[in-house]
């Protein structure tokens, strides 16, 4: 039986529609990677804004309580507004942030923006792979929403390249086109056919459903998208529903994955990119160091988005997370040795650089992508606003909390202390994930929901 295969020009709408919507992910990188060059610049002694380094860490943090508003904010307009209303409206905040962040004279103003652009974040991030799943076809579901990841870690690279060059004022100024743009492009987007259906809309479903997938059996395949959102809708549904009975295993696979994601130490080291390579790298200048650490992550996240659709999730998210425990393990007994007991590590002065790379690496295959997107496969669609929003405060909640103890620790304890932490919530996050995990490779959202629902 010959395997059925869809060109490219098949699919041509479902790729505009994903790539147009990556400009989010850059937005975000942009944000996110922001205090890597920046936060040495604002606590060195020419700072255009003087601070503490406590406050310097809330400048970083107050991107992800902007993050955790917007979450809050899609909780109460995800289901009534639509996915690409949300995602289009998103770039208003991105906007307004690099435009108080280019002309901030002071501390509060600073944080201001910072906020506003995490709020941008906040409702378009759980949004975008909501979006992507239910506008693509299985085979390529995968490849696409892992797409985000690469073009976040993308914009985290840039905004390190930038700083490197020129003030916050100028990168803020070269930032602002990027919201422009999304707003432009992603105006003539496509509605998500299955959004529609949830808001009874039967005939511009099926419009934007032959648009982005064909006409051949479309009214049979919209018949059972219809069919499954139908019987969902007979059960009233609201934020206290994800805590049901049976979606327990989906709930914990959700934690999980965001806590051994966050829990990993990551976020810490993308706001403390250029602080962790000045302290243990062998490259002569530390910037040198950071975009190597984000050239391999675009590398190994692209690698991930091209396998994810034929190894599957799980295998990916475990072999992810055991080069990433191993990685930690190995950085902090590198950083005990030289600090504590004050072993002469001169001769492996390299071992830093290559446990970070290592980590890098291990991190992106899997851990980086896969649990963006997870909430978008494993609940159904009258639940997915609600998972979505839940997997994105998670994210925020845990970064906040890595961020500040690897703060604390690496300080007034030395690096080790939060590697080595880091690497025991990694290897805890493992086993939850081997145990509750379901694999959702080539499977339909309706044949998701009718396995676990069993």
């Amino acid at each position: 039986m010959q395997v059925k295969r869809f060109t490219i020009e098949k699919r041509l709408l479902q790729y505009s529609a994903a790539i147009t919507g990556l400009l989010v992910p850059l937005c975000n990188g942009l944000h996110f990677g922001w205090t890597s060059p920046y936060l040495p610049v604002l606590l060195g002694e020419d700072s255009p804004i003087p601070m503490t380094a406590d406050e310097s860490s809330w400048v970083g943090n107050m991107f992800l309580l902007g993050g955790l508003s917007g979450c809050l904010l899609l909780s109460i307009v995800g289901r009534l507004i639509g996915r690409k209303s949300i995602v289009l409206w998103s770039s208003v905040p991105f906007f307004a942030s690099w435009l108080l962040i280019a002309f901030a004279t002071s501390l509060p103003q600073l944080l201001i923006g910072r906020y506003i652009g995490g709020i941008g974040a906040g409702v378009a991030i759980p949004t975008l792979p909501i979006y992507i799943s239910e506008i693509s076809d299985k085979e390529i579901r995968g490849m696409l929403c892992s797409a985000v990841s690469v073009v976040f870690f993308l914009g985290i690279m840039l905004i390190n390249v930038i700083g490197a060059y020129v003030t916050i004022k100028m990168a803020s100024l070269v930032c602002l086109p990027v919201p422009i743009l999304l707003f432009v492009l992603f105006f003539w987007m496509p509605e998500s056919p299955n959004y529609l259906l949830m808001k009874g809309k039967h005939d511009e479903a099926r419009q934007n459903f032959v648009a982005l997938k064909g006409s051949e059996d479309a009214n049979h395949k919209l018949d059972v998208v219809a069919k499954a959102i139908q019987e969902e809708s007979l059960n009233k549904t609201n934020f206290i529903s994800i805590l049901k009975r049976n979606n327990h295993r989906k709930l914990l696979t959700l934690v999980g994955l965001r806590a051994t994601q966050q829990f990993s130490g990551v976020t810490a080291f993308n706001f403390y990119a250029l602080t962790v390579f000045a302290e243990g790298s062998t490259f002569s200048s530390p910037l040198f160091g950071v975009l190597i650490f984000y050239a391999v992550e675009i590398v190994f996240s692209v690698l991930s988005s091209l396998l994810v659709d034929k190894l599957g999730r799980k295998p990916l998210l475990i072999s992810s997370s055991i080069g990433a425990i191993c990685a930690l393990l190995g950085g902090g007994s590198f950083f005990y040795l030289r600090d504590v007991t004050k072993v002469d590590t001169s001769n492996v002065s390299f071992l830093p650089t290559f446990i970070l790379i290592t980590f890098t690496f291990s991190y992106s295959l899997g851990l980086q992508a896969i649990p963006s997107f997870m909430a978008a496969e494993l609940f159904s669609t009258n639940l997915k606003p609600y998972a979505g929003t839940l997997g994105q405060t998670l994210f925020y909640v845990f970064g906040i909390m890595s961020t500040k103890y690897f703060q604390f620790t690496k300080d007034y304890y030395g690096f080790f202390v939060p590697f080595w932490s880091f690497a025991v919530c990694c290897t805890i996050g493992l086993v939850v994930l081997v145990i509750f995990m379901p694999e959702t490779k080539n499977k339909t959202l309706e044949d998701i929901q009718i396995e676990l629902n069993r």
